[in-house]
């Protein structure tokens, strides 16, 4: 018994950090742990920080492991996160334990679906579309888009040196700001602030400030705090790098003429919404087959937000939207048997107040106190309330399936 304790403790250890890595919150890998315990006939009690994580297993209430490890940084990897919650789904009992270990190597040795040219490629889409969010015209959005595709160029040029990690978001947003005043010169007309904030996107961590909202709002507090710490640190590094090449593109740059900022029709925001669902694909590292999900959820959360918001205000807008996409997930999943979070992430991420956070901090750089605190606690405020919409949706929504599933049983 207790070598199988043994194999099973191991095999919990590598899921958990599987799942961890792959981007999954605290709170619901806790969940998921703590189930697939009652499966394999243990109690598994599941404790997850950022950076460690530990799980109690017991057999026949006698015979305990205690696992303790060291996590390593996490990103979101949406099609990883797929196969995991199968492989979840696969496992029964420990008969199989040897094959779902096997196929668990299988999963986190497979490469990332995107990289080089067509991550580089989905870059230029999102940063072009954030652009248009941030009321910029034709020329923020060609230039943004470019910004952007160096960006992420950039970005896995650094991952190549880990040395530099802790300072890559200074050296990549200080190169942005550079780059969207030197383009500038060619295109006077451009806003460099909003180019290169549409540039840099891809960094801002406005999801991640969701996902520390709902893990403190499950009581997850070590987790929640730790993670909403990191959002704030990368806001201030991101804000320090754009300070820093702003000052040197304007010492460095010669002094040229600007002209009027000419925003896009109220119309080209739907392009947009759709340009980012699909630049999603990257961002997550999801499957192509998946496109068509992602942008049905960005464009759903998109709508509701907007009418919600014509009439409420953004902040229910916010919520309205949240919990619609939620919902939308959960319907996703209940209809296909596919994981809700191909729906849910794209449409909180149209949501997400990562340029609200982004451009406070900035403020307070500069000084602008009032506007800095002002946008800072919008933030917040934006980040919560969606927190709220999505945990909602995701204690009712299984409510209401499983009630329609016992339904007819009742009524036979």
């Amino acid at each position: 018994m207790a070598e199988n304790l043994d194999q099973l403790a191991g095999f919990l250890r590598q899921l958990a950090q599987a799942l961890h890595i792959s981007g999954m919150p605290a709170h619901d890998l806790e969940r998921h742990l703590n189930t697939l315990g009652q499966r394999l006939g243990v109690r598994v009690d599941c404790f997850a920080v950022l950076t460690m994580l530990t799980l109690n297993i017991t057999a026949d209430n006698t015979t305990q492991r205690v696992e303790m490890l060291r996590l390593p940084a996490y990103d979101y990897n949406m099609a990883r996160l797929i196969a995991l919650e199968q492989l979840l789904r696969e496992i029964e009992g420990g008969d199989n334990l040897a094959r779902c270990a096997l196929r668990l190597d299988e999963i986190m040795q497979t490469p990332p679906r995107w990289s080089g040219w067509p991550l580089a490629v989905l870059g230029f889409l999102l940063s072009s579309s954030v652009a248009v969010l941030l009321g910029g015209g034709w020329t923020e959005v060609l230039c943004g888009g470019f910004i952007g595709l160096l960006f992420v160029c950039g970005s896995l040029a650094l991952a190549r040196v880990p040395r530099l990690a802790p300072a890559a978001p200074v050296i990549l947003c200080a190169a942005a700001a550079l780059y969207a005043h030197a383009l500038a010169l060619f295109f006077p007309q451009q806003s460099p602030f909003i180019t290169a904030v549409a540039g840099v996107v891809l960094l801002l961590p406005g999801f991640t400030l969701t996902i520390a909202m709902s893990e403190l709002a499950t009581q997850n507090l070590l987790s929640g705090t730790g993670r909403l710490a990191g959002v704030v640190l990368l806001l201030f590094m991101m804000g320090a790098g754009l300070v820093i090449g702003t000052q040197l593109g304007q010492h460095l740059i010669p002094e040229h003429s600007t002209g009027t900022l000419a925003p896009l029709p109220a119309w080209m925001v739907w392009p947009a919404i759709a340009a980012l669902g699909i630049s999603m694909l990257g961002v997550l590292q999801a499957p192509l087959a998946s496109v068509h999900i992602m942008v049905g959820g960005s464009l759903l959360a998109w709508a509701v937000f907007s009418l919600v918001d014509a009439v409420f205000g953004n902040v229910v807008g916010a919520f309205a939207g949240a919990l619609a996409v939620a919902g939308a997930g959960h319907l996703y999943a209940y209809a296909t048997g596919q994981p809700d979070i191909l729906v849910k992430i794209p449409g909180l991420i149209a949501l997400v107040p990562g340029s609200m956070g982004f451009r406070g901090v900035h403020a307070l750089i500069e000084q602008d106190n009032a506007v800095g605190v002002v946008l800072m606690t919008n933030m917040a405020l934006t980040g919560a309330v969606l927190a709220v919409g999505l945990l909602l949706a995701d204690n009712i929504a299984p409510l209401l399936f499983a009630r329609s599933d016992s339904q007819p049983q009742k009524d036979a």
